[in-house]
């Protein structure tokens, strides 16, 4: 009989909320039943909205970055990262855009840089997560979120977790995360919305050992 993790963590992010999207997506609260925390990796305007989640386990929240178009300050009234012990496991939690006036510089040649020249072995999110691994070197987790696809890797020690994004966005599915701490392995598992009750639907699991 396997034995159940010691932690289970619901990951979710970039739900832009509510200028995006009213609510939540009901089936949300299903896969998250159960958790002992929630983290919530930036982009929400109105963490009000997110009440439904505290409901079922304690919620952590992070800032996300500006959007013009949407008059959106990204949740200007939450803290920027949230670093907390989960079990053995330092986690941080941040939105992964480069704060201040650089990273409204750098958004639009990053964005055109993600949809024109990386490539599939190299993504807007190995850079995000090869800079984070470097800000937060005592981190064996790290939350992020920013740009709408889900991802998951290990860089030394620290394993790097984008659990995607919950609101529509142009052809990227929509998605949120599992993480299931152990004291000898870390499992992140991605479950896309958009496949929930077809037959098709099919989690996607990373298994790292510690």
């Amino acid at each position: 009989m396997l034995k159940p993790p010691d932690l289970t963590v619901g990951v979710i992010s970039d739900t832009h909320l509510p200028y995006r999207m009213i609510n939540l997506p009901s089936i949300i609260f299903n896969i998250f039943k159960g958790v002992d925390v929630i983290l919530h990796a930036g982009d929400v305007d109105e963490i009000d909205l997110l009440a439904p989640l505290k409901k079922i386990a304690p919620l952590y929240a992070v800032q996300g970055n500006i959007h013009l178009t949407d008059f959106s300050s990204g949740g200007r009234a939450l803290p920027p990262q949230v670093e907390l012990m989960l079990g053995r496991y330092k986690v941080v939690v941040t939105h992964g855009h480069r704060p201040g006036l650089m990273g409204w510089l750098m958004k639009i040649p990053e964005f055109f840089l993600a949809d024109v020249i990386w490539t599939k072995s190299y993504t807007f999110n190995d850079e995000i997560a090869n800079r984070l691994s470097k800000l937060y070197p005592n981190a064996d987790i790290i939350i992020f979120g920013h740009t709408h696809v889900p991802y998951s890797r290990q860089i030394g020690k620290t394993v790097c977790f984008n659990p995607g994004c919950v609101v529509p966005d142009k052809h990227k599915m929509t998605s949120v995360g599992l993480l299931h701490l152990w004291s000898h392995k870390i499992e992140t598992q991605i479950i896309p919305l958009d496949q929930m009750g077809k037959k098709e639907a099919c989690p996607i699991n990373w298994v790292y050992p510690r």
